[in-house]
């Protein structure tokens, strides 16, 4: 009923190719100018922040009719548009920004994560919670050594993406020629 026959040829899928080839030449830009890569991810940011300031003060003059005023709305609106702005018109400082909440998120999920890993020991789960243990305790280390070097931190975040860009292009180009 739901069978899949293989033996059915389907055309070459040109846009599975085309996004394989640009997500490639994208990593590949972005390994060689991590940087350029850096302030892109700001600008993002910017516009993103900056979009959901705007829905969230729509949303403040839509709901304030019916449930009336909403501060936390208009705050989260007005902080969202401050910020779009200010990384827009100080790209540096957005960058360092985002340089220390990558530090700080790498902080928070490990000490998270060796709270959690304190739970396993319980459970006798053998070697996974000494492992858990020691994986977390290196990701709060590599965390504080982010904090003091935001610079590391930003690069690495750009270096991830062109990592995720190039295993997910390489896919999409191989998906691509498995469709003929």
């Amino acid at each position: 009923m739901f069978g899949y026959d293989s033996n059915v040829r389907h055309e070459f899928d040109w846009v599975a190719f085309l996004a394989g080839v640009v997500s490639v030449l994208l990593s590949i830009f972005l390994f060689r100018n991590p940087g350029k890569g850096l302030k892109g991810l700001v600008v993002i940011f910017a516009v993103v922040s900056i979009m959901q300031g705007i829905v969230w003060l729509s949303m403040y003059a839509g709901f304030h009719r019916i449930f009336g005023p909403s501060w936390t709305t208009l705050i989260s609106g007005i902080f969202d548009l401050v910020v779009g702005i200010f990384f827009l018109a100080n790209n540096q400082l957005g960058a360092l920004t985002i340089s220390y909440l990558v530090a700080i998120w790498f902080i928070v999920d490990s000490v998270i994560g060796i709270v959690f890993a304190w739970h396993l020991r319980f459970f006798e789960t053998g070697w996974y919670f000494f492992f858990n243990l020691l994986l977390n305790i290196l990701g709060l280390v590599l965390g504080v050594m982010l904090l003091f070097q935001p610079e590391v931190a930003g690069l690495s975040t750009i270096w991830l993406i062109a990592v995720y860009m190039l295993v997910f292009g390489i896919n999409e180009i191989v998906l691509a020629f498995m469709h003929r």
